[in-house]
């Protein structure tokens, strides 16, 4: 379908009103439109607005013609239709990465690092309109989104580097006429399924060491994004990586993910979303025993000591808080502050939310889009609500934003206890809940109630409290006076119910590898 054409469709299906009283907002909405007409415009011009599945190299439609509609968060425009993909195109793409593999396994880890450092200087020169694609589809801020971009290329250059250094180990023989020694090979065809919060971070963390290691792949993006995975998919093709090595398929995520775990020609799945989804993957993993990495739902807490850096803190937080309009599973969902400092913090903080400036991802300065759906929003709504209702207060925000569609408010909330679902379970938006604690056990207390353990902030200035609480705390991830922590050389993963495995670092390579011993024998013959 023509860019065109789907303007007019979108037009059709989100008409525009004119109501004087609200004139600013739709004024606002109309350039919001254009912005995002004249963006489509120039990605398809550049090549990287690719609409549809790629299996074995080729471009493929949905075999039954179905189609998804990929829409704009911020106005509800339809950007384009992709294929509704399901069980028959999901086998074939099976088999062309199990096909290939053989071949890809066999070159060397030089000639791999090749070519994911080919991919890696394409998706840097494609930076802006990679990041245009994301804020189109995903709704981010495009300075965010440019942010994604470099650090999801940043796993494909570190991993390009980690080819060239999967080692094995010679142990020292037990006897005489016996030699002993460890190599790694990749495990196989790997099922790579993806979440819309980060549509390319979270396809090149995953397919970055995946590739590195010798594996191939089959991408399963969201339906909600899968633009970017596309664009990328496409540039992995331009920089050389075989036809096979890469696939990519979406639509009917029940049908796809039901192939992947069935089959036997797919010897690993590494899933980042929801608990749920991850429980599900991997009960129906055991079928075949295939190797699973899980990166889940979080319940971050953000515990600001009275000895912190007010200023320090502030900033953390909300860096930590409202990045991708709190849709990471690294945000602070719970921000426990000592009594001590309670009153003066959260004054600072709501302050400075106050500044905030909410709005499309193509305007200058925005530093929060809208939420990826209404869905979203509707969650965000409920859980307020349950917290009002038990004695919450909101002290800023709390309501949609006047902008319409899924634009929501940056909200800060007091008073928030443990029997408040903004407790207890992600929010996955901008909704900021301050908790308050008395003594530094308490706070570790608080920070441990949860089957979630992924990501977890402290600020304090004292550095005896800074190990002592970094130690005590039940997650994979700690940041330590900082709101962001995410690097590529560094291991990503959680504990207890947010997942198993981790990914970047040297560590993640481990995961798509196998190892073998072999034993010589009759040496001394």
């Amino acid at each position: 379908m023509s860019l065109s054409r789907m303007a007019l469709r979108s037009r059709l299906l989100f008409p525009t009103t004119c109501a004087s009283s609200v004139y600013q907002t739709h004024r606002s909405v109309r350039q919001i439109r254009t912005e995002a007409q004249n963006a489509a415009t120039r990605l398809s011009g550049s090549g990287l607005l690719r609409t549809q599945g790629l299996i074995g190299g080729r471009w493929t439609d949905a075999y039954d013609g179905k189609t998804i509609k990929v829409y704009n968060p911020a106005t509800g425009d339809v950007i384009a239709e992709v294929p509704c993909m399901s069980k028959r195109e999901t086998n074939d793409a099976i088999c062309s990465a199990y096909d290939t593999f053989s071949s890809w396994s066999k070159l060397t880890a030089n000639e791999r690092s090749r070519c994911l450092r080919k991919w890696y200087d394409l998706l840097i020169a494609h930076k802006e309109e990679l990041a245009q694609l994301i804020t189109l589809e995903q709704g981010k801020p495009l300075k965010e989104a440019v942010g994604e971009v470099s650090y999801g290329a940043s796993f494909i250059e570190f991993f390009a580097e980690e080819a060239k250094r999967v080692y094995g180990d010679i142990i020292p023989a037990t006897l005489s006429d016996r030699r002993l020694f460890v190599i790694k090979q990749p495990v196989g065809v790997v099922g790579a399924i993806t979440p819309w919060n980060f549509p390319l971070a979270m396809i090149t963390r995953k397919v970055g060491p995946a590739l590195a290691c010798g594996c191939t792949v089959v991408i399963k993006p969201s339906e909600l994004t899968p633009l970017t995975a596309l664009a990328a998919a496409e540039l992995s093709l331009q920089a050389g990586i075989p036809p096979g090595v890469v696939n990519v398929v979406m639509g009917n995520a029940s049908d796809i993910g039901d192939v992947l775990l069935e089959s036997s020609q797919v010897r690993k799945i590494t899933f980042t979303g929801s608990t749920s989804v991850g429980k599900k993957l991997m009960a129906g993993s055991a079928g075949t025993v295939k190797k699973v990495s899980l990166e889940l739902g979080g319940n971050a807490p953000c515990i600001v000591f009275d000895d912190a850096d007010l200023d320090v803190a502030v900033k953390g937080s909300i860096a930590a808080k409202f990045r991708n309009s709190g849709q990471t599973c690294v945000c602070a969902n719970r921000i426990i502050v000592q009594e001590g400092i309670y009153d003066k913090f959260a004054n600072a903080f709501a302050r400075a939310v106050q500044n905030l400036k909410v709005g499309d991802g193509f305007t200058e300065g925005v530093a929060q889009g809208p939420l990826i759906n209404e869905s979203a929003v509707q969650k965000v709504e409920s859980f307020i609500q349950d917290a009002i209702s038990k004695g919450a207060k909101v002290v800023l925000g709390g309501r949609r934003h006047s902008l319409g569609m899924t634009f929501y408010e940056p909200t800060v909330i007091s008073n928030v206890n443990r029997e408040m679902l903004l407790s207890r379970e992600e929010v996955f938006g901008p909704v900021a809940p301050i908790l308050r604690f008395k003594t530094e056990e308490e706070a570790i207390r608080m920070a441990n109630d949860t089957n979630a353990g992924l990501a977890a902030y402290i600020f304090t200035t004292n550095v005896q409290r800074s190990w002592r609480v970094s130690e005590a705390l039940e997650y994979g991830l700690v940041g330590v006076n900082e709101g962001i922590i995410s690097t590529e050389v560094a291991p990503f993963g959680g504990v207890k119910q947010s997942g198993l495995g981790r990914e970047g670092s040297k560590y993640g390579m481990d995961e798509y590898l196998e190892i073998k011993y072999v034993c010589l024998g009759n040496m001394n013959a």
